[in-house]
């Protein structure tokens, strides 16, 4: 992995360090998989006897389960994904195209989660007794298409930590009785695994108008399945993406070209 160090996240250096690359925040949308095609149009059927007959391509496809011939025929297709995937991808290959950085998000969520930030990772330090650091950037490797703005590496260990600091006490509430996690905070701690190859990952809320016990954590264990599961996401999605920048006269890389 590539550490970035000397710049603050936030400033306009660290977008131009984002623009084009898939980020933790999205990696559910990224490793979106895929579906099969729907049936093609010109495929032809009939049935003789028990058997099914499919004609596909001027290919014969014949068999007595119909449902295993039809997804048959549809695996010979391109594979569907779903609009959320495809959005993502036409907003990271927008940024490399216009050379525009990332929108800074300003609503009230994020103001208040910028604001409690650094007291939440000052009392997480503090009850757990560890020291944590906060790069600006981490890249997974040199070809700088996956990276992560980690919230902190734990000194001295291979664990990462992300913070939330919610908008609404419900939602602390719900996660420190619960351990209640949305399916998209997992992701973002399983692909900052993927990215920097720690071994774990601390998920940390923080509320400051709880008045007893206001930070609650927990330590999600490095997954395989997901660390296998963007493997393969990435070869899929940078082949899309690639294809999608060469309609526009692009390659990956210039959005940092002088």
């Amino acid at each position: 992995m590539i550490v970035i160090q000397d710049i603050e996240q936030g400033s306009s250096d660290w977008f131009a360090l984002k623009a084009g690359v898939i980020s933790a925040s999205r990696a559910a949308e990224f490793s979106t998989e895929s579906k099969l095609a729907p049936m093609p149009d010109d495929v032809t059927y009939e049935k003789e006897g028990k058997e099914h007959v499919f004609w596909h391509n001027y290919t014969e496809r014949r068999g007595a389960n119909k449902v295993e011939l039809q997804n048959e025929i549809r695996a010979t297709l391109p594979p569907v994904y779903g609009d959320m995937r495809q959005g993502y991808m036409a907003e990271l290959v927008g940024q490399i195209v216009t050379g525009l950085l990332p929108d800074e998000m300003s609503f009230k969520q994020c103001e208040w989660g910028n604001e409690h930030e650094d007291s939440a990772r000052a009392l997480f330090e503090l009850e757990l007794g560890v020291d944590v650091e906060v790069p600006a950037f981490i890249y997974k490797d040199d070809v700088k298409r996956c990276g992560i703005s980690p919230d902190g590496l734990i000194i001295g260990k291979k664990i990462g930590l992300e913070l939330k600091c919610p908008f609404t006490t419900k939602v602390f509430v719900e996660f420190a009785t619960c351990d209640k996690i949305k399916k998209e905070y997992i992701e973002q701690c399983q692909y900052s695994m993927w990215v920097t190859g720690y071994e774990a990952w601390y998920f940390a809320n923080y509320d400051p108008r709880i008045k007893t016990k206001n930070l609650h954590w927990v330590l999600i264990e490095r997954d395989e399945a997901y660390m296998k599961k963007y493997d393969e996401a990435f070869k899929n999605f940078t082949k899309d993406m690639d294809s999608m920048l060469e309609k526009l006269g692009m390659e990956f890389g210039q959005q940092w070209e002088v």
